[in-house]
């Protein structure tokens, strides 16, 4: 079967960095929680709610004025104080730990070459190893991505047991601090038309 590629209108997870992005776009004009919940996927103007309350008291937001917005008036928000990561609430006295993708990452931005054991102990602090395989795991699908470079293939050779391969981070695909996400999407093709039909969904695969 000859697999062709397709292009897909995917709808991305919403949460906290996906709402901070639309709210930072509004620019000055601002936005009410109304318009942030309509251009998220599947979330309830309540949890839209909870986090604007939470940016209001940290300083993040502020009330700049109100709209009639639906049926009824809506308080209307604007960005006080920007930047590139959605302020997120934390347990007062602790640092929220990364990930192991973004510990990867992390480590991949630093190091000029490495391999999958050299990456996982970069990538490794005492309150959080991060094991060979799932290492291994990132590194795979960001080389599918095009986001990996191989400098060395790993390589078996006969009466020697193997190499293990050496990577490096394409300089293209280090567009900044955040990890990139492995989603899975769930949709439905159209075998007579080749397109898909409707939206995709899409989920963060889990580490």
């Amino acid at each position: 079967m000859t697999r062709k590629p397709i292009a897909i209108e995917i709808a991305m997870p919403s949460g906290p960095a996906h709402y901070w992005s639309l709210m930072q776009a509004a620019g000055p004009k601002g936005f009410t929680i109304r318009s942030i919940a309509l251009a998220s996927e599947g979330v309830a103007y309540k949890s839209v709610k909870r986090y604007v309350e939470f940016l209001k008291a940290e300083g993040f937001v502020v009330r700049i004025g109100e709209k009639r917005d639906g049926f009824a008036m809506q308080a209307v928000y604007a960005v006080k104080r920007p930047q590139r990561n959605a302020p997120i609430r934390r347990a007062e006295g602790k640092t929220e730990p990364f990930t192991a993708r973004q510990a990867l990452w992390n480590a991949m931005r630093t190091l000029a070459r490495f391999s999958i054991n050299e990456l996982a102990i970069a990538a490794s602090t005492e309150e959080r190893p991060v094991a060979q395989r799932t290492a291994d795991a990132y590194v795979r699908a960001l080389l599918k991505a095009g986001a990996v470079i191989v400098i060395d293939p790993p390589q078996r050779l006969k009466g020697k047991g193997s190499t293990v391969g050496v990577y490096r981070l394409s300089p293209r695909a280090n567009s900044g601090p955040q990890a990139p996400k492995l989603c899975n999407a769930n949709f439905i093709f159209d075998m007579n038309t080749r397109k898909p039909l409707g939206e995709a969904v899409v989920t963060e695969a889990r580490p």
